[in-house]
């Protein structure tokens, strides 16, 4: 009897390396540095994934007349960093646009900066947004309505006022979005974080977000839901208003996500492409605004469902968080009762966390990370199990969600992530 328990150990760690091994070698780790776009990236590197419309193949180098791009960027108190970030869209290595820069009741110092920045740039315009949002709309959504009455150019981008972008930015998305003929392009950023702790937090979501919703599967137009993201969204004007804007989706608090299941859901052309320089931002300021931040959505994330939410933390917890403690304790359970089978446990837990961590330094290295936060996985794993009770804790206790000091309750808006729920029409028609 006393050699079943290792025995058992061993079976898992041996089904633990082969887990990591696949997740490290699937697909979707396979094909994700096929959709990376930089400066220096072509837009015909994207054509053996999807045939672009070839009429539209003109535009790749320069369409001659840029088309006019209406840049929409709500925020909400982000005056530490909106110089840099509202000042990187008004410096645009592009010919023919303007910005609007919607203030969302913010009690910093937004509105004087502001006032600089509009006495520095012609073309930004700010709209001092005070009124908070109706019953059955999210802020951000509520926001940006106010400036969708402003749209004048042929292409509209919503983007987020925390986010730096490229000079050059602009005008590769909008040679990618005519080249492929696109009525939705969103480009996913490279996450900025702080200490290591933060980065492996932001690592552990970059993983599961891309494992669970690989680019390549986002990309196919038989995907219902596919990947989008807010800090960079650019629309086909005529498209957006076709799907019924943001106005089609304002019950949605996770509004990213939603708008490119709407937009599919119109039989509209949705691509999504990630970079490592045209865009970076860092969404949150330390391990409290992290923990704050990912708890709107976590629980979202995994369709309010208790079980996949026990199951998830589950395979977090034996998965992830353990794998250094199988090691240490394999060696320690050695040296108490040297037996063979022991032996095996310590090589076949030594093998698995070669396996786990050889993994997210690889993903470390496609997204462009610090080096040495793969070593506080099970760190940041942890923490994340912690954001998955707290998000549980708001949806069932408090009743909904909390973000930038409001409160949704989940009677007035949808806080059901639309990547996973695998509906083809979550969102509301309007």
């Amino acid at each position: 009897m006393q050699i079943i328990g290792p025995l058992i150990l061993c079976l898992w760690l041996a089904a633990l390396v082969g887990i990591w091994v696949r997740v490290s070698y699937s697909k979707a780790m396979r094909t994700m540095t096929r959709f990376i776009c930089d400066a220096d990236t072509s837009p015909a590197a994207f054509d053996s994934l999807v045939t672009p419309d070839d009429a539209a193949a003109e535009y790749v180098s320069d369409p001659g007349v840029w088309p006019n791009v209406t840049i929409i960027a709500p925020g909400r108190n982000e005056g530490h960093v909106l110089r840099n970030t509202l000042g990187s869209l008004c410096e645009l290595d592009y010919p023919n646009y303007q910005v609007i820069f919607v203030d969302d009741q913010s009690t910093d110092d937004t509105a004087e900066i502001c006032r600089e920045l509009v006495a520095r740039y012609a073309h930004l315009r700010v709209l001092h947004h005070h009124q908070s949002p109706p019953k059955g709309w999210g802020g951000k959504v509520w926001a940006i309505q106010q400036a969708v009455g402003h749209i004048d150019g042929e292409l509209v981008l919503f983007t987020d006022s925390d986010i730096r972008h490229h000079p050059k930015s602009l005008r590769k998305m909008v040679q990618l979005q005519r080249h492929r003929n696109i009525d939705m392009l969103s480009l996913l950023p490279r996450m900025e974080t702080g200490g290591l702790i933060e980065q492996s937090v932001m690592l552990m979501a970059q993983h599961a977000l891309l494992t669970l919703a690989p680019l390549y599967k986002s990309n196919d137009p038989q995907n219902p839901s596919p990947l989008t993201g807010g800090a960079y969204m650019l629309f086909r004007t005529s498209a957006y208003n076709s799907m019924g804007g943001h106005a089609a989706i304002h019950r949605q608090l996770v509004e990213d996500l939603a708008l490119g299941t709407q937009a599919r859901a119109k039989g509209l052309t949705v691509f999504t492409v990630c970079t490592r320089e045209l865009l970076s931002g860092r969404m949150y300021e330390g391990l409290r605004d992290t923990f704050c931040g990912l708890k709107k959505n976590a629980y979202a994330g995994l369709r309010c469902n208790p079980i996949i939410a026990f199951l998830t933390t589950l395979a977090i917890l034996l998965g992830g968080v353990l794998v250094p403690v199988y090691l240490i304790f394999s060696i320690l359970a050695m040296v108490l009762a040297p037996t063979p089978v022991w032996t095996v446990a310590i090589i076949m837990a030594l093998l698995a966390n070669i396996a786990f961590f050889s993994h997210f330094e690889r993903l470390r290295r496609v997204t462009c990370q610090k080096p040495g936060s793969p070593l506080f996985m099970p760190v940041g794993m942890l923490f994340c199990v912690g954001v998955l009770g707290a998000s549980m804790w708001d949806y069932y206790i408090r009743g909904g969600s909390v973000w930038s000091g409001r409160v949704y309750a989940r009677k007035e808006v949808n806080l059901d992530a639309t990547i996973l729920t695998g509906n083809p029409n979550p969102v509301e028609k309007t």
